[in-house]
């Protein structure tokens, strides 16, 4: 189940840009491979992926990459949190019971499907205000105007912040994922620790406000949660929710989604065509996306007892990386996988927000954000195309997730 396939390595910055064919090969000939360079194991196909989520006691989520690169997290990191901020928890997606528990629990009831419902006229009336003002006609850097801006303007929203700074909230959310990628220096991990303290402070005050002065927003409600007869979240958890859980997961994940989307439109006009002519099948579209190009790529899991997974004898503690990417695209659960499928059925089954215990407490919104923007910009739009003169799109390396640089569009009403 192990042979290398060929020289390559996921953790290469070129491989990462296009995966997938990469992806092919293990799957065809490895889908239980152990990397050389890290000793952590991929997996590529849809069956084992589902096994593994199946099992979340066997396969445990509590592993944090920041402490996978040699020699774990920096010491000048830890430095940075421990004596100017707070060390960060384990945030909902990357722990176990009994924190995960705790905090779903407490997240849970803030994104239920009436609450989606509820939000929906601000997501809407949020697309309209960014569109408002696009000539018929013009060319855009579609992530700075659009995919970033909107799921930010919302989560701000939500959690109870003003959405006027988003350069700021941007610095910040970007500070608490690159780490993550597994591919950023020293020098910008401990910048981005630094990012991270200066938004510990903002929110601390305004918990602190909240505690005072309560209102109907997020912020109250995490504010609420340090009292012992509710979560009793100590400061250290309520920050992680907040940045990590709340704005962090809240926009950067929906803010790749979008530009995917329309990344893919631009490079198939059968399909713009067809939603413009069947507005009815921008659902599955929508579901087409997160399966084709997934935003979070991989999560971490950890072998908490020996077992046997496709044959491969695996010991306690060791790691293996889900490949949501490959999975998402494996031929015998998706026929036809490379393309969109605007009859796929069930359109769903993806596992871009997972399955089980993990499964993304956002996904309703998310989904919310993405119909709401391809509707609109669908609905105006008879022809997206890649700017001329402009640079080919390009994804930011990362061993986690899926993020465009920039997105030059040339849209025709």
């Amino acid at each position: 189940m192990s042979t290398e396939p060929d020289s390559q390595s996921l953790m290469s910055a070129e491989v990462q840009a296009c995966p997938y064919g990469y992806y092919r090969q293990l799957r065809e000939h490895a889908p239980l491979y152990r990397m050389p360079d890290t000793g952590f194991w991929l997996v590529t196909s849809f069956e084992l992926a589902r096994e593994i989520i199946r099992q979340p006691d066997l396969f445990a989520s509590g592993v944090s990459p920041m402490a996978l690169r040699p020699g774990g997290v920096p010491p000048a990191v830890i430095d940075v949190f421990a004596n100017e901020g707070w060390l960060p928890k384990a945030s909902c997606s990357t722990s176990d019971p009994p924190s995960h528990t705790r905090v779903r629990s407490f997240l849970e009831p803030l994104f239920t499907a009436k609450r989606v419902r509820d939000i929906t006229p601000l997501i809407e009336r949020t697309v309209g205000e960014l569109m408002k003002g696009w000539p018929d006609q013009h060319e855009v850097e579609f992530i700075a105007a659009f995919a970033h801006p909107l799921p930010m303007i919302v989560i701000a929203e939500l959690i109870g912040v003003p959405s006027d700074n988003l350069a700021r909230f941007k610095a910040w959310s970007d500070a608490i994922v690159e780490p993550f990628s597994m591919m950023v220096s020293e020098e910008r991990e401990v910048e981005c620790a630094r990012l991270v303290v200066e938004m510990q402070h903002y929110f601390k005050e305004l918990l602190e406000q909240r505690a005072r002065h309560p209102a109907d927003d997020l912020l109250t409600a995490v504010a609420a949660s340090a009292s012992p007869d509710q979560q009793g979240f100590d400061l250290a958890e309520q920050l992680t929710i907040l940045t990590i859980d709340l704005l962090a997961s809240g926009n950067e994940t929906t803010t790749a989604a979008i530009a995917s989307g329309l990344k893919l439109l631009a490079e198939d006009p059968a399909t713009l065509a067809a939603l413009r002519a069947e507005p009815a099948r921008l659902e599955t579209f929508c579901e087409e996306v997160l399966r084709l190009e997934s935003p979070a790529q991989g999560m971490f899991r950890r072998v908490t007892r020996d077992t046997v997974l496709g044959g491969q004898a695996l010991r306690e503690g060791e790691l293996i990386s889900l490949r949501f990417g490959a999975a998402n695209r494996d031929p015998e659960q998706f026929p036809d996988p490379d393309r969109i499928d605007l009859d796929r059925r069930p359109a769903g089954k993806h596992l871009a927000f997972g399955i089980g215990r993990h499964h993304c407490i956002g996904a309703q919104l998310a989904r919310q954000e993405l119909l709401s923007s391809f509707g609109r910009l669908v609905g105006r739009y008879r022809r997206i195309s890649m700017a001329p003169g402009r640079p080919a799109p390009e994804y930011q390396p990362s061993f986690f997730g899926r993020n465009l640089r920039e997105l030059y569009l040339f849209l025709e009403a």
